[in-house]
């Protein structure tokens, strides 16, 4: 069991997303096309950057972990998940995986559960 929680100013992602190389090194296609179709894509990068943060402490940081090894995905109803590959797969093993994520005017916030 394990939990993690992450908090990311909306306004530093943007400066950081300008970078194609961090964009690309950080998330995955599929995360960088949902971003991109949203009025504030900054916004939502920053929520998926606080989820992955706060995976990587609800793993207690497993070797070897990729940024993309996590990965944030909405279903229909837009209830964000996280979707393990890779390392941070095998690090979760057959648990189970919560993740909330919150919004303000300035900040993106993600708690992540692991039961």
């Amino acid at each position: 069991m394990g939990s993690g929680i992450d908090i990311v100013d909306i306004k530093r992602m943007e400066r950081a997303a300008k970078s194609e190389r961090f964009v690309k090194r950080v998330f995955t296609a599929e995360e960088i096309a949902y971003a991109a179709k949203r009025k504030t894509p900054s916004k939502h990068l920053a929520g998926r950057f606080a989820a992955k943060e706060a995976c990587i402490k609800a793993l207690d940081k497993p070797e070897g972990l990729k940024w993309t090894d996590m990965e944030v995905v909405n279903s229909v109803s837009g209830r964000p998940s996280m979707r393990l590959h890779g390392e941070a797969a095998k690090a979760l093993g057959m648990k189970r995986i919560f993740l909330s994520i919150a919004y303000t005017k300035y900040h993106a916030l993600a708690v992540v559960a692991i039961v």
